[in-house]
């Protein structure tokens, strides 16, 4: 399946043409953020039919990825020193708020009653 964000976006967020092997690296981070972004959504064999939020939360996934792609939280070189907030995902994962806002666009959002049978009669 077409991933639902393309390179150009991609590379538009990044602010940067991506080549050789870090494009690689991107196209496939753009395959893997629109499998999980569709594990939570919808198949939308047509991305061209996904909402705007699926596609946005792909690039971001992607982008994360792709600027921190061994997934590092923080840094120290000498006395430099940088660290991520522990709630962001590393890599190319979904953030809760990411994650409710797909199942939201879809409809998937809410409470949910589910019949439950035990023995053979209802519980």
């Amino acid at each position: 399946m077409k991933p639902l964000a393309d390179m150009a976006a991609l590379e538009q967020r990044l602010g940067r043409e991506l080549v050789g092997e870090e494009r690689a690296q991107a196209e496939a981070a753009l395959a893997d953020a629109s499998a999980l972004v569709r594990a939570y959504g919808d198949a939308w064999p047509d991305p061209g039919r996904a909402p705007a939020v699926a596609v946005a939360i792909t690039l971001a996934a992607a982008e994360r990825r792709v600027r921190n792609p061994e997934g590092y939280r923080s840094e120290v070189v000498g006395g430099y020193q940088y660290q991520l907030p522990a709630s962001l995902p590393t890599g190319g994962g979904l953030t809760d708020g990411e994650a409710r806002m797909i199942r939201a666009a879809v409809g998937a959002s809410g409470l949910f009653a589910v019949p439950v049978e035990s023995l053979g009669g209802a519980l």
